[in-house]
């Protein structure tokens, strides 16, 4: 009899050892590429691990997005990112101008929608180790539509802004805001285009490229010509500079009229510090109607009161061209 119960009672342990053992759930495929239970041509997926769920969830919800970041290298028309140095050497001024163009990654507006639908699926322990995974998956199909949408949405926008530029617009700063406009809406759309791509694996060919809108631009900016007035002289020599930059012809006897003021406030000190606020403020003139206007904030410190001035000239200098083609630009 106590043969026979300690048979039965070894039979018993192993048999729960072995329904130990066969409750260990397996490796899921996801962890190494496709699974079957998540087909490519319906779903988008993404993984991730950490020591507990909850990150590891937020892995591979971040995971997913990522695959929707974009990298535009031109947000801005190049001289707007241009750095523009200024120096006196024997009496002459020298100009140097370095273009840079910044890097920005980021998930739009229409990907960040899509997102919204994304959920987590599955979760996985490796029984060794602990490392918790996760699966986040989103459907393909509705990303598509509204990609697809967003995309015939800019191009019917596109297309009545440049109609509107070349038919319609009362005056050249308005038709080049139309133009940027366009432009800008495009660098959107180039976003849209890339992830409809990510997705399906195709794209929307376009009539009026970033690049299209980009070149127009230059061109209307090169017909137009400007007389320029400021406070004084360095300060005229920086306005010029930078309506250089951004392509207009300068000419006294033109129609139209670029003006500097700086709006300079006191000095102030505190401590060792010597600070100067202010605005600068350009309007462009057609005769004597402002047909456009817009100001900046600054603030310059300095150890000395004479480096303010300085400060400021250089600021001026790097930041003029972008402000000059945004008071061409103006919104509408």
């Amino acid at each position: 009899m106590i043969n026979k119960f300690f048979s039965t009672s070894l039979i018993s342990a192993a048999a729960i050892l072995m329904s130990a053992c066969s409750s260990t759930p397996e490796r899921p495929a996801w962890l190494d590429g496709a699974d079957v239970n998540y087909p490519e041509n319906v779903y988008l997926s993404a993984s991730g691990q950490a020591k507990s769920a909850s990150v590891a969830d937020n892995r591979a919800l971040a995971n997913l997005a990522k695959i929707f970041e974009v990298s535009i290298a031109d947000e801005s028309i190049d001289f707007s990112e241009a750095s523009i140095s200024q120096s006196n050497v024997s009496g002459s001024i020298i100009r140097q101008v370095d273009n840079k163009q910044t890097l920005s990654r980021f998930v739009n507006t229409q990907a960040q929608q899509v997102l919204q639908g994304t959920r987590i699926v599955e979760r996985w322990q490796d029984p060794v180790s602990g490392q918790q995974s996760s699966l986040a998956i989103m459907k393909k199909a509705p990303a598509a539509a509204l990609f697809m949408q967003s995309i015939r949405a800019a191009d019917e926008q596109t297309s009545a802004a440049v109609k509107y530029a070349e038919q319609q617009a009362p005056n050249p700063l308005t038709a080049l805001s139309s133009l940027e406009s366009a432009r800008q809406r495009q660098i959107t759309r180039l976003n849209d285009n890339n992830n409809l791509r990510v997705v399906t694996g195709n794209d929307i060919n376009v009539e009026y490229s970033v690049e299209t809108l980009t070149k127009m631009i230059k061109s209307r900016l090169a017909a137009l010509s400007f007389s320029t007035l400021a406070t004084d002289e360095h300060t005229l020599l920086s306005l010029q500079g930078g309506a250089s930059e951004v392509g207009v012809q300068l000419k006294d006897d033109s129609q139209y009229k670029l003006v500097l003021t700086l709006d300079k406030g006191a000095v102030e000190q505190r401590q060792a510090w010597y600070w100067l606020r202010g605005n600068i403020v350009l309007n462009v003139m057609d005769g004597n109607s402002s047909i456009s206007n817009k100001r900046w904030p600054f603030k310059i410190s300095a150890q000395s009161k004479q480096l303010l001035e300085q400060r400021l000239a250089t600021k001026l200098s790097t930041e003029l061209p972008g402000y000059v083609y945004q008071v061409l630009t103006p919104e509408i």
